[in-house]
């Protein structure tokens, strides 16, 4: 189920990306100009556009996903693990440049890195592993054991699940490796844009979790109501979409149990 769901997943998320669904919307609008509908739907798609494009809807959705959780002010202590996503290393490009390429989500382990030194008697969890890309040995914690030797690191701190895909597997793969207790506090590391999503799945299959946003794409002043930066307002509006449609996704297929539905730990 979990392969079905996962390329399921990567197949309608190329279509229902914004800009792909604008761009059909002008096409078939297009070819049918002559007839009301298309006029419409082209008329539609073209207002999106420049809404979308020249209005902070990206920013302004983004901003609710990434101030949903704020950084713990004050650290637990008596740690007992701090746990990270996958997600900040460009797997392909990184096997194909022969160099390790961080993302956008690079603060993932550089954040990682700070709190190892801040606990240093405390188990790390980096879960992330096959991408799904061809070749199943680029693995990206291979690429992170490789960045972190590079950094002179103590690599032997760092506890590997190297098969999760997506966020439900982190969650599903890592607990039956490390099968965290209950009263346990972990700590969770991901990017501030995907913690409401990752908290969701965790907290609401069993595994309370304290939430550490690390890394924004939204600044916390004021923002501009019109700009002409078209590509950078769509990207934010493609990451926030792409979040909304997740926990959408991941909710109606239980993978984010609701507040009634009882939760079941998986099978270790």
């Amino acid at each position: 189920m979990e392969d079905i769901f996962f390329f399921l997943s990567k197949f309608i998320w190329e279509i229902v990306q914004p800009l792909t669904l604008i761009g059909f919307g002008l096409i078939l609008g297009y070819i049918f100009k002559g007839f009301r509908a298309g006029k419409f739907l082209l008329a539609l798609s073209l207002f999106v556009f420049f809404i979308c494009g020249f209005l902070p809807v990206g920013e302004v959705s983004l901003r609710y996903l990434e101030d949903a959780y704020e950084p713990p002010k004050v650290l637990p202590e008596n740690l007992d693990g701090i746990i990270v996503l996958g997600g900040s290393i460009s797997v392909p490009m990184s096997y194909s440049r022969e160099q390790v390429q961080l993302n956008e989500n690079a603060e993932r382990i550089t954040e990682m890195i700070k709190l190892s030194k801040i606990f240093p008697h405390t188990k790390i969890v980096f879960s992330g592993g096959d991408w799904g890309v061809q070749d199943p040995s680029h693995k990206e914690s291979k690429l992170l054991n490789n960045l972190l030797n590079n950094l002179n690191f103590d690599t032997s701190r760092i506890l590997i699940e190297d098969q999760s895909r997506n966020t439900y597997e982190n969650y599903l793969y890592s607990y039956r490796k490390f099968h965290p207790q209950a009263g346990e506090k972990w700590l969770l590391i991901t990017s501030a844009f995907h913690m409401p999503r990752a908290v969701a799945v965790f907290s609401s299959n069993g595994w309370d979790v304290i939430p550490y946003p690390a890394g924004y794409l939204t600044s916390n002043g004021d923002f501009s109501y019109f700009s002409l930066d078209v590509l950078g307002n769509y990207y934010k509006l493609h990451v926030a979409v792409k979040e909304f449609v997740g926990i959408i996704a991941y909710t109606l297929t239980e993978r984010i149990k609701s507040y009634d539905s009882p939760s079941e730990q998986p099978d270790v």
